[in-house]
């Protein structure tokens, strides 16, 4: 079982840009989620009453879903960078809700929540992917976060 961090590059809640997640150790995976498919979700879900900061918290915690889905069996640990400060909390509450539906036996001690700095083999990862020099594993469409919302 690998450990991996998970950090993230152009920021959730930034709806002029791209963002990419990604994580990396043993194994490593990126995914890029285009600027406008964060502004229409963010949008509808503002426009359903939530505030920006729940919309961008929930986005981000759908997103690490998608990211982290396909490799639940193979991970230790999950490390994710600290990104909203004061709602780790939140996030890891919505992103265990979203495992917790694929795979009920996953212990929540699995995640944690920590700055891993630049040094850090998945900030590397994120960035690279953010500014073009290496692809995404997936790109993620709206269709693929209202899944994970529930539209």
């Amino acid at each position: 079982m690998s450990n991996i961090e998970i950090d993230q590059s152009g920021k959730m809640g930034d709806l002029s840009t791209h963002t990419v997640l990604a994580f990396a150790n043993d194994i490593e995976y990126a995914i890029f989620i285009p600027a406008r498919v964060k502004r229409a979700i963010i949008q509808e879900l503002r426009s359903r009453g939530k505030s920006k900061i729940r919309a961008v918290l929930q986005t981000f915690a759908a997103g690490l879903f998608l990211l982290v889905r396909g490799s639940l069996g193979e991970v230790g640990k999950i490390v994710i960078d600290i990104e909203y400060t004061g709602y780790d909390v939140d996030i890891r509450s919505m992103l265990l809700n979203h495992i917790w539906r694929v795979d009920p036996t996953f212990d929540k001690e699995q995640l944690i929540f920590r700055r891993i700095g630049k040094k850090s083999p998945a900030h590397k990862r994120a960035l690279a992917t953010y500014q073009g020099k290496q692809g995404a594993n997936r790109r993620i469409r709206e269709l693929e976060l209202w899944a994970v919302l529930g539209k």
